[in-house]
């Protein structure tokens, strides 16, 4: 407790009358979760219990994130901005950040004058990559590279990640950089190809890839 007091005094308060601006991170992905409200007790409640409180503007209380559907965020690490008046909280996420089901709270894209529901933004090129995936999984089009390979299976699929593997081993032991980039290339759009043909997730890989952090 008095470790979270001495950095809450170290936080500027008093630029929005005692509130701080919290963003939440999805720990694993780096996706952008939310972005809520912190007072003094709010902040202090977070860093001792490690599960994230929020200040209620609009209900003028303390609430946890969570309380009521069970979608709690759990504290992984904490960062402060350079004016230290904002915080970004990497958490990790049970079940969906927004009260509407989306995974994210910033699933509304602004383009060309118009609002449009998109989902969650990427947050890698590795995400986005595998986000067109899916989407010319569920939507096949004339042409798809995507499409042609998932028509023809998941063995077809692991094939072709095979022969990329090899083609990547080959590279590695030549002295073109470029292959070399290439074909890495290759493996990882492969991998997730097959990930997707395969019913799991590029987020299952990422939460793999975080618990050997060590």
């Amino acid at each position: 407790m008095e470790e979270a007091e001495k950095i809450a005094s170290s936080l500027n308060f008093e630029k929005l009358n005692g509130l701080i601006p919290a963003i939440a991170q999805d720990y694993a992905t780096g996706r952008v979760l939310m972005l809520a409200f912190m007072n003094r007790e709010a902040l202090v409640k977070t860093l001792t219990t490690g599960v994230m409180h929020y200040w209620s503007r609009s209900k003028n209380r303390l609430w946890v994130k969570g309380e009521e559907s069970g979608h709690y965020q759990y504290v992984k690490e904490v960062y402060v901005d350079c004016d230290s008046d904002a915080l970004l909280f990497k958490v990790e996420q049970v079940g969906v950040a927004c009260h509407t089901g989306n995974e994210s709270c910033f699933y509304r894209k602004l383009e060309a004058g118009k609002v449009e529901e998109v989902g969650a933004p990427p947050s890698s090129v590795l995400d986005e990559v595998f986000e067109v995936i899916l989407e010319r999984l569920s939507k096949p089009r004339a042409g798809s590279y995507v499409a042609s390979v998932a028509e023809k299976g998941l063995d077809h699929s692991l094939q072709k990640l095979g022969e990329e593997v090899i083609e990547f081993i080959l590279a590695m032991k030549g002295a073109d950089e470029k292959a070399k980039v290439s074909e890495a290339a290759d493996v990882f759009f492969h991998a997730e190809l097959s990930l997707a043909l395969g019913k799991l997730h590029l987020k299952d890989v990422l939460n793999e890839l975080v618990k050997r952090r060590r």
